[in-house]
């Protein structure tokens, strides 16, 4: 019977190395700010946590996902990025167009942690939309390809003052950890987290030099 588990687990490891898979985007971890309004970002994550919660999805099943969520839907909001930032040290007004390409399309990202293997990683990618199920994170009506539009902005800058047009938006998060089996074999136990973008705009700010 083990024999059969182990020959049954290569073939499924072999034939996800075949499947195909669109690469999650990971734009997110380079935002400048996250902003949760509870809870933490899977990077996180303390190694103390993550033993603990790792505990709470280690029962054996034939195949499938156990799942367990530690942060639900957060509201969140971000920074993604300083897009703009020009001193107006003159003596009179200076007005810019700006071209701004912004994020328009509902979006969701899943991560994971780097503790899985590489089949590790195969395997949870093979598996998220039951992640995403269990987790309560409306997944499959979610588009995970990019959209985005180049919108004008129109900026004055005062006399003797900086503008800062930062790039921001609003966005939900829910993460924890997962354990992926096949044969009742565990083929990867690690932390998830889907991040779904709801919107993003230009922001800006005026400073006195």
């Amino acid at each position: 019977m083990k024999k059969i588990s182990i020959i049954l687990a290569s073939i499924y490891i072999i034939l996800c190395s075949f499947v195909k898979t669109y690469a999650d985007n990971d734009s997110y971890e380079t935002y400048n700010e996250i902003i949760m309004a509870t809870g933490k970002l899977l990077a996180n994550f303390t190694e103390e946590e993550m033993k603990e919660y790792k505990q709470y999805v280690k029962k054996r099943r034939a195949y499938g996902v156990n799942v367990y969520v530690v942060n639900k839907n957060i509201e969140t909001t971000y920074i993604a990025s300083t897009y703009y930032s020009v001193d107006n040290r003159g003596s009179t007004d200076v007005s810019y167009e700006l071209d701004i390409v912004v994020e328009t399309s509902k979006k969701t990202v899943l991560k994971f942690s780097g503790s899985a293997s590489g089949t590790g990683k195969g395997t949870i990618k093979s598996f998220k939309t039951d992640i995403a199920a269990k987790a309560g994170v409306d997944y499959s009506k979610t588009n995970e390809e990019s959209r985005k539009e180049t919108q004008k902005f129109k900026l004055t800058v005062e006399k003797g003052s900086r503008a800062i047009v930062y790039l921001m938006g609003n966005a939900r998060i829910t993460n924890g950890v997962c354990s992926c089996y096949i044969a009742f074999i565990e083929l990867t136990n690690c932390g998830f987290e889907y991040f779904t973008l709801i919107n993003q705009y230009p922001r800006m700010e005026k400073r006195k030099l």
